[in-house]
C-alpha cells in the first residue's frame, strides 16, 4: 500500500484512539478495584452491626469474603503500570530518578499518613497517648504497615518500587504467559513454605512476597500490554470460569476463618492467590470491555479510579463516623444505610481530591 499522509494520519489516530483506550482502562480497573475496597470494608464494619446468627450477616460475611482481592488487583495494577511506563521511558530508565520520585510520591505520603492515623487512634478512638512518643512503636509501625488497618499495602508497594529496578532486565525478554504464570505460582508455594518452617517475615500480607503471582502478571503485561488484549479475547470465558472457580473455593474457606473456625492453612493460602490472581485478571479483562460501555457508566468509574489512592487513604476514617451515626433496626433501612454510607465514602474523599488538586498539600498527602 503506497504511504500518504492521509494514511499516516490515519495511522496515528488509530494509535492514539488505542492509547487513549488503555488509559481508560486502567482508570476504570482503579474505579472497579477502589469500589470493591470501599464496599468491602463497610461490610465488614456491618457486620458488627448485625446479629451473628441472622442470614443478613451469612449473605453479608459471604458478599465480604467475596469482595477480598483489593490489595492483590491494585498491585497488578501498579506493575502494569510502572512497568510498561520503566520499559518505554525516553532516554532509557534511570534507576536514581525512579527511586527519588517514589520517595516523593509514595514514601512521604506513607509516613505522613501513618503519623496522622497514629494521631487520630487517639483523637477518634481514645487509644493511649503513649505510643505517640514510644520510638519502638514508630518503628513498628512503619516497617510493617500496622499504623492503621489499610496501610499496609503502601509498605507492600514501596517493597515492590524497591525491586522493580532489578526485575526490569527480565520482563525485557520475551518471557511466556504461562511460564510466567506458572513459575510465579510455584515460586509463591516455595515462598510459603520457607516462611512456615523459618519464619522469614512475621506478618506474610505485608510483605510484597506474599503477592508474587499479581506482581509478575503484572508486570509481564507491562511488557507485553498487546498480550493481554489477545489472551482476554481468546481466553475470556476461561478466565470467567477460573474467577468462579477460584471465588467459591476462597469464599468457602475465608468464611470458616471469618468466623473463627480453623482451616487449613496452605489450602487457605494456594485458594486466595487463585482466586485473587486470576481477578485481577477478570478485572482487567472488564475494564477495558468497558471503555465501550456508554458514557454515563464508564465516567464515574474513571472518575473513581483517578482519585483512587485518596479514596483508599481518606475513608477508613470516615467509617468511624458512620458507625458512630449508627444504623436503623429494620433490615430494610439497614440495607439503605449502608448503600448511602458507601456511596458518601466515595464520594467526600473524591471531592475533597478535587478541591486540593494540584496544591502542595496535595503532594505531601497523596505524592500527586
Amino acid at each position: 500500500m503506497t504511504t500518504t499522509p492521509a494514511n499516516v494520519a490515519q495511522s496515528a489516530a488509530s494509535a492514539g484512539a488505542a492509547a487513549q483506550g488503555r488509559l481508560g482502562a486502567i482508570d476504570i480497573f482503579r474505579g472497579l478495584a477502589i469500589l470493591e475496597v470501599v464496599t468491602h470494608h463497610m461490610l465488614g464494619m456491618g457486620l458488627r452491626q448485625v446479629d451473628p446468627d441472622s442470614t443478613l450477616h451469612f449473605l453479608m460475611a459471604v458478599l465480604n469474603r467475596a469482595l477480598h482481592f483489593a490489595v492483590p488487583a491494585f498491585l497488578f495494577m501498579t506493575a502494569v503500570v510502572l512497568t510498561r511506563s520503566a520499559l518505554r521511558k525516553p532516554g532509557g530508565f534511570r534507576t536514581g530518578a525512579f527511586y527519588w520520585g517514589r520517595v516523593q510520591k509514595s514514601l512521604r505520603p506513607y509516613v505522613v499518613w501513618t503519623a496522622l492515623y497514629a494521631v487520630f487512634k487517639v483523637v477518634a478512638l481514645g487509644s493511649p497517648v503513649a505510643p505517640l512518643l514510644d520510638p519502638d512503636r514508630w518503628a513498628f509501625w512503619l516497617l510493617h504497615g500496622k499504623g492503621y488497618f489499610h496501610l499496609y499495602f503502601l509498605l507492600i508497594a514501596l517493597q515492590f518500587y524497591a525491586a522493580l529496578p532489578l526485575l526490569l532486565p527480565l520482563f525485557r525478554r520475551k518471557l511466556p504467559f504461562w511460564g510466567i504464570l506458572i513459575g510465579s505460582m510455584a515460586l509463591q508455594i516455595g515462598i510459603y513454605w520457607l516462611n512456615r518452617e523459618y519464619r522469614l517475615f512475621p506478618y506474610p500480607a505485608s510483605s510484597a512476597l506474599w503477592y508474587v503471582p499479581s506482581i509478575a502478571l503484572g508486570m509481564y503485561f507491562g511488557a507485553n500490554y498487546a498480550r493481554f488484549e489477545e489472551i482476554w479475547q481468546r481466553f475470556r470465558l476461561w478466565i470467567t470460569a477460573a474467577a468462579a472457580v477460584g471465588t467459591a473455593a476462597y469464599v468457602s474457606l475465608g468464611y470458616r476463618a471469618l468466623e473463627g473456625i480453623p482451616v487449613n492453612t496452605i489450602a487457605y493460602s494456594s485458594s486466595y492467590w487463585l482466586y485473587s490472581t486470576v481477578m485481577a485478571l477478570l478485572l482487567f479483562g472488564v475494564a477495558h470491555s468497558l471503555t465501550r460501555a456508554p458514557r454515563w457508566l464508564r465516567s464515574p468509574l474513571q472518575a473513581l479510579g483517578s482519585t483512587s489512592l485518596q479514596i483508599y487513604l481518606l475513608h477508613p476514617a470516615l467509617l468511624i463516623g458512620f458507625e458512630v451515626l449508627g444504623f436503623p433496626g429494620s433490615t430494610l433501612l439497614f440495607t439503605l444505610s449502608m448503600l448511602g454510607y458507601t456511596a458518601l465514602a466515595l464520594l467526600l474523599p473524591y471531592l475533597g481530591a478535587r478541591v486540593i488538586a494540584g496544591s502542595r498539600l496535595s503532594l505531601w498527602l497523596f505524592g500527586r
